[in-house]
């Protein structure tokens, strides 16, 4: 069971690891991503996190029945508890599938790399980036059954207007348009305002943070008056300390492995404030007249687009030159 459940945190650490990094540069203005740059077609289907958990039931699935059918044929079914029925599950189960679904992460790569897919860092300036926040809904024989946001933080493809490069950027689940709104605005105020415009603090769900929880929970429990027990056995049943625990692990353990030792080590230090990149016109006069809508007890909510809402031009409605670029592998920039 050991193996079973392991392969259930392997694959998507593997899924982890293969996803393009993204880091940002606040003097320099400029936002490095990682792009993938097509060789020959590939007629697999990319090993995302949805299709390898899928990939693995389904293999789950064809396990049992090729045990039942293979016990059957020994016999019947009586034969499915004695000891040689569940070793031949257990290996079934536990052993070949977890081999089958990681082997195929492992493949999948293996090909794109014969088939001369490469990677490359871009160099994008901060004020092409584009966010996108977008509404998926999961539909069951019974309706939908959830909604839930994404958002996305994108480089446009410079030579194609409205269009992003392939394989580059970031996503993250929200829980709802004003959440990928405010992940947004915070991002936006770090590069345009600096780390002093953002939170001190935020929680990163880590053991230390449950810890804390725990403790605050504690305190308001016994000032209401309510048994302490009830809601740390909830937190236990819902799996909340191992949750703490592997987002830990994964921050620490499998998304640095995401980007090669020493990816982009030279373009990521501090620049002398004399060399520090300065906003555009456009992008200022945008800015004072957002601030004065914030005077005017507007949100950041009730703005709406604000290109259109100030008359200013979208950007990316031309053509111009490609982002510069250096290989994925290479340390700096």
């Amino acid at each position: 069971m050991l193996l079973f459940f392991g392969a259930l945190l392997i694959i998507p650490d593997l899924w982890l690891r293969g996803t393009a990094p993204v880091r940002f540069h606040r003097q320099r203005r400029e936002v490095a991503f990682v792009v993938e740059r097509p060789g020959r077609k590939v007629f697999l289907p990319a090993p995302s996190a949805h299709l390898m958990y899928g990939f693995w039931f389904a293999l789950f699935s064809m396990s049992g029945m090729f045990t039942l059918v293979s016990l059957g044929g020994r016999g019947g079914e009586m034969h499915m508890l004695d000891r040689q029925g569940i070793a031949l599950m257990a290996t079934v189960h536990l052993i070949i599938s977890p081999a089958l679904a990681i082997g195929y992460v492992l493949f999948y790569r293996w090909v794109r790399r014969l088939a001369g897919w490469r990677k490359e860092t871009v160099f994008v300036p901060w004020e092409d980036v584009v966010a996108v926040a977008t509404r998926n809904m999961a539909v069951t024989v019974g309706g939908p059954a959830g909604l839930g946001w994404e958002l996305h933080i994108l480089p446009p493809d410079p030579e194609r207007p409205g269009y992003s490069l392939a394989g580059a950027g970031v996503s993250a689940g929200m829980t709802g348009l004003q959440m990928a709104m405010m992940q947004w605005e915070l991002i936006r105020r770090y590069m345009e305002e600096g780390p002093e415009a953002t939170p001190e603090r935020a929680d990163d769900y880590s053991v230390a943070w449950y810890k804390e929880e725990m403790a605050r929970q504690r305190k308001r429990h016994e000032r209401e008056g309510k048994p302490f027990w009830r809601y740390r056995l909830k937190c236990w049943m819902e799996l909340a300390y191992f949750a703490s625990w592997y987002t830990e692990y994964r921050a620490k353990h499998v998304l640095p492995k995401a980007s090669p030792k020493g990816w982009l080590q030279e373009w990521s230090q501090p620049l002398p404030e004399s060399q520090w990149a300065r906003p555009s016109a456009a992008l200022t006069e945008l800015t004072r007249q957002v601030e004065a809508a914030y005077e005017r007890g507007e949100t950041f909510l009730d703005l709406g687009p604000v290109e259109e809402r100030f008359g200013h031009p979208s950007a990316g409605e031309t053509p111009k030159a490609a982002y510069p670029s250096v290989p994925f592998a290479a340390h700096s920039g």
